[in-house]
């Protein structure tokens, strides 16, 4: 799956404008009132990061919309988006590539966006900062129940503490895959291992 490496960044496109301003999604979203809930903490809590981090407005702006836009065709039926992208994922993993392929569709160039939305719940094997902390929000969001001391504990450690964080974050969501028995992905594999490499 290529993405554009034309910096997109020069000019935000009207839908990450619409995302990150208003948590705006596109005409064909699929995204249920409590996802889209979840949308808006995780979005926060990008945007608490990138304020950390220091970034520019603009990048303030993609980390929320990538935030908003992770999500926009998870409730959609899983079957109907397989085939969507050139990815051999289960179907329940669709999501992802098929609101990047979506996206690029309909003019939106940012690779870092695109990417980052694409592996948000299989890690990106590829060093990227919003794809990293994407990941994490998606899985560090408030709203969650599972495991809340422990993801309280490991969101007040950010953004200070990325690497060892996004070591922990990688272990829980790898080793639950792993207890149900589902297969990893390459990606997945090639992410971990970027992570030890570090």
């Amino acid at each position: 799956m290529g993405f554009s490496d034309a910096s997109a960044r020069a000019q935000l496109h009207p839908l990450i404008i619409s995302a990150a301003q208003a948590g705006g999604l596109p005409a064909w979203a699929e995204c249920a009132p409590g996802r889209r809930k979840h949308t808006h903490r995780v979005a926060d809590l990008m945007d608490t990061w990138a304020a950390a981090l220091a970034l520019g407005e603009d990048d303030r702006q993609r980390w929320r919309a990538a935030a908003i836009l992770h999500d926009a065709l998870r409730d959609a039926e899983p079957a109907s988006l397989v085939g969507w992208t050139d990815l051999d994922w289960p179907p329940g993993l669709q999501h992802g590539p098929a609101c990047a392929t979506r996206l690029r569709a309909d003019g939106v160039e940012d690779a870092e966006i695109l990417e980052a939305i694409t592996f948000h719940t299989v890690g990106n094997p590829r060093l990227a900062e919003i794809s990293d902390y994407l990941y994490m929000a998606d899985f560090l969001e408030p709203g969650r129940r599972f495991l809340a001391e422990e993801r309280a504990s490991l969101r007040a450690r950010l953004p200070e503490e990325r690497d060892a964080v996004l070591r922990e974050v990688a272990a829980i969501r790898i080793g639950e895959r792993l207890k149900k028995g589902e297969r990893l992905l390459p990606q997945s594999v090639e992410f971990w291992n970027r992570l030890v490499e570090q």
